[in-house]
């Protein structure tokens, strides 16, 4: 249950005792759900959380139905203490649970066929994404929650409170993140917004809960023959996105990983990525294989919406818009760099 506006500024009279800064921000609920806005338009916000105040993941557990800092030795004294009352007020126990949970029983009761094919594409694996052994149904909600609020931070995955508040924006700019902590400051018309990372619009509905029109998309599992090669393209998002894919071969089998499909900003760096990557592999048409996988990902999103079409469900709303979002993304390419392609960029 979230706090009165007093019992918020006391939670963040305390984070500053610790080093940590949060000027000028509230709490409240806004068109994306409760999120962090503005108390004074005129002014900038400030919020910073130091490197000393950052939670690994890994240090994080239910006990009693509270999230808790497993070890706290190396965090000033106290921390732990605030952290679990945060979590319970503001995150975890204000919506973050039921949220998780919400959407999770959502996934799981879709119809039989959706959820194989949504297996099948490689998009969504009940059993992979919340395990069933050794854990108790709270610590799977608690895992999937976490991903949702962690960021990677010098090779690590942490928590960052109060800044774990913010909601995304793909067209803002994300964290400011540096060797003394992560950090968002700025002025801010309305709510306070960051990028939390590059995702296109399915991954970010299935990894984080909601739909998002985001300007890149990438290739989701397809099976398809080029010339004499078996294709196995392997869906996914890589850490660099604006670089070419990997290709690989092995037998008569063209292992194709994570090609970008669509980049609104940059149309023309799909196809040129994607030729580039082809470039050390004989025998193939670079042109025609990436408007093959292009025409794989079409079909296959259509056939997931065309399953849908008499589903009715929270879920099954979300995850047609989420297609469709994914097909205007995955649309945004045409030409190429040709300046690239010959080595002059």
């Amino acid at each position: 249950m979230m706090g009165s506006a007093a019992e918020w500024h006391a939670f963040l009279d305390e984070f500053r005792s610790f080093g940590g800064r949060a000027e000028n921000v509230m709490q409240r609920k806004g068109s994306l759900g409760m999120g962090i806005f503005p108390i004074d338009l005129s002014k900038p916000i400030d919020l910073h959380v130091p490197h000393e105040l950052l939670v690994h993941t890994d240090n994080i557990e239910l006990k009693d139905g509270c999230v808790i800092i497993k070890d706290d030795k190396d965090m000033p004294h106290g921390y732990a203490d605030w952290f679990c009352r945060y979590q319970e007020r503001y995150s975890w126990g204000a919506e973050g649970k039921e949220n998780i949970e919400i959407f999770e029983t959502g996934l799981k009761e879709l119809p039989e066929n959706v959820r194989n094919k949504l297996k099948y594409y490689g998009i969504y694996n009940p059993e992979a994404r919340l395990p069933e052994e050794g854990s108790t149904n709270d610590d799977r909600t608690l895992r999937r929650f976490i991903r949702t609020r962690c960021i990677n931070y010098q090779g690590k995955t942490v928590i960052m409170p109060i800044i774990d508040l913010v909601n995304h924006s793909p067209a803002v700019k994300s964290y400011d993140i540096d060797e003394n902590g992560i950090s968002i400051s700025g002025m801010h018309e309305g709510e306070v917004l960051v990028r939390y990372n590059f995702m296109d619009p399915l991954r970010r509905f299935l990894n984080y809960g909601f739909n998002q029109k985001e300007p890149l998309a990438f290739s989701i599992r397809c099976i398809l023959q080029h010339q004499n090669y078996n294709v196995v393209v392997q869906g996914g998002q890589g850490d660099r996105p604006m670089k070419p894919c990997e290709i690989t071969l092995k037998d008569d089998r063209l292992i194709v990983k994570q090609p970008l499909l669509g980049s609104l900003r940059t149309p023309k760096m799909p196809r040129t990525l994607f030729i580039q990557a082809c470039q050390a592999v004989n025998g193939v048409n670079a042109d025609e294989l990436f408007d093959q996988i292009q025409q794989s990902n079409t079909f296959a999103l259509i056939d997931i919406i065309n399953e849908l079409e008499d589903v009715n469900s929270e879920a099954a709303s979300l995850l047609r818009i989420s297609c469709l979002n994914q097909i205007e993304a995955q649309s945004n390419y045409f030409g190429i760099r040709q300046d690239i392609l010959d080595g002059k960029d």
